[in-house]
């Protein structure tokens, strides 16, 4: 008996897995079932979320842009400061007295372009206008070593007290200005003498001569001229540099200039940490950062006590380089930063450093022609979906405008109400495969 029930167990056994290989062998004839999905018009909106930090422009220093003794400090530490604001000044006597000597130099050298053209235009030859040279290089010798005298007694009468420091100084200045005087006289006697003595050398006639000793005169004077009022430029902006002001609005969090006695160019004399107005700055990854730009709204989220505060903030500033850093995994990946400026600095009062999430709109179109990202696969290069033809899986191209992780924005390569497989990826899918909805 129980070997009867055996053969008829083993019998059921071998119907039913008989009965199952003909339902896959069926099933293998009719295709491997998918599921299909139609390309359809929507509206398409992708969003990027990272999280970022609260600033308000960061540290800057602010460097000395002149050197000299340092003069009135007319800030402190923690004072909040506008844009334009003097913060400290720097002693500029050394700078007014190379002004005062410079354009002292510029009026001598004017003056002595106006007597040359005047000498030629009276047709006085060269020899005559080195006499009267000669006379105005005597004048002036005489009158440097008057000032020389005077400086030499002031330097011992200033020692003992006898005079003061305003005095010293006004006749260190006219000394300083009769010998400059007295060297440019010199030079350009010797000059226009040796000049004219090669010109009377060469065997040229006396109206040649007359006319390039002149000439030459006036150009060496005319590119003096110029170079001297550089010189007068570039000093006056020198002494604008020693009123030394905020670039921007910010509070003052260092001010090493209190310390200090003498400042030199290029010399931090103060720190702010700017208060031009509210920033999220976030890294993004590379391939999200060519989807961002400047002037896109960002979506920014501050979380305080589990109640988010939303803001409406403009991407302002997108670097254009990446830096490298580490994931999560541990693996590398290159980041981009990009800045977003915030709505107003009040309402993010003392919250610099705050954590804050930004939320980037990528993409946002209306009336796309779309399908399953699912549906989508690439293959050298290309794009493709596949379709349903005689039963079978069929390859097709289609350009993309856009992908999210969900919806794929067509370009061209589809229409309207067109049927795709839904996942490309799914195994027995490939180009002629048998397939079935």
């Amino acid at each position: 008996m129980a070997g009867r029930k055996k053969l008829i167990l083993l019998g059921v056994g071998t119907a039913v897995l008989a009965a199952a290989v003909i339902s896959l062998a069926a099933g293998s004839m009719k295709g491997t079932k998918v599921e299909t999905a139609l390309a359809q018009r929507m509206d398409v909106e992708d969003y990027y979320t990272e999280e970022g930090v609260i600033t308000f422009g960061g540290e800057y220093q602010v460097m000395a842009q002149a050197s000299g003794l340092v003069g009135e400090i007319l800030v402190d530490v923690n004072d909040l400061v506008e844009e334009g604001q003097l913060l400290f000044t720097i002693d500029s006597t050394d700078y007014q007295y190379e002004k005062q000597l410079a354009e002292s130099t510029l009026e001598g050298l004017r003056a002595q372009l106006e007597f040359s053209r005047i000498n030629q235009v009276m047709t006085v030859s060269p020899g005559e206008y080195l006499d009267s040279v000669r006379q105005a290089l005597a004048a002036s010798e005489a009158q440097y070593r008057s000032a020389e005298s005077v400086y030499q007694a002031d330097q011992v009468l200033f020692a003992s007290g006898d005079i003061s420091k305003v005095q010293l100084e006004a006749d260190t200045a006219a000394y300083e200005a009769a010998l400059s005087a007295w060297q440019q006289a010199k030079g350009r006697f010797e000059e226009s003498e040796q000049y004219l003595k090669s010109l009377n050398e060469a065997g040229i006639d006396s109206d040649t001569i007359n006319e390039r000793f002149y000439r030459s005169e006036e150009s060496q004077l005319t590119t003096q001229i110029q170079a001297q009022e550089t010189a007068v430029s570039q000093l006056e902006d020198r002494i604008g540099k020693c009123q030394v002001r905020a670039k921007q609005k910010g509070i003052i969090t260092q001010l090493p200039v209190k310390t200090l006695s003498v400042i030199q160019e290029g010399q931090t004399g103060a720190v702010l940490n700017g208060r031009g107005g509210a920033e999220a700055e976030a890294d993004v990854l590379t391939n999200i950062a060519p989807y961002i730009k400047k002037g896109d709204p960002v979506e920014a989220v501050l979380k305080l006590r589990g109640k988010d505060q939303v803001y409406e903030g403009r991407v302002s500033q997108i670097y254009d380089y990446a830096s490298r850093g580490t994931s999560s995994l541990g693996l590398d990946e290159y980041r981009v930063h990009v800045k977003v400026a915030l709505p107003s600095a009040d309402d993010f009062s003392h919250k610099d450093g705050y954590g804050v999430s930004l939320k980037f709109l990528l993409y946002q179109k209306a009336d796309c022609l779309t399908i399953p990202s699912s549906a989508v696969f690439q293959a050298e290069g290309q794009y493709f979906v596949y379709q349903i033809q005689d039963g079978r899986a069929v390859k097709m191209p289609v350009e993309i405008e856009y992908q999210t992780g969900i919806q794929t924005v067509i370009a061209s390569g589809l229409q309207e109400g067109d049927e795709v497989i839904d996942q490309a990826d799914s195994e027995g899918i490939y180009e002629g495969a048998k397939v079935r909805k």
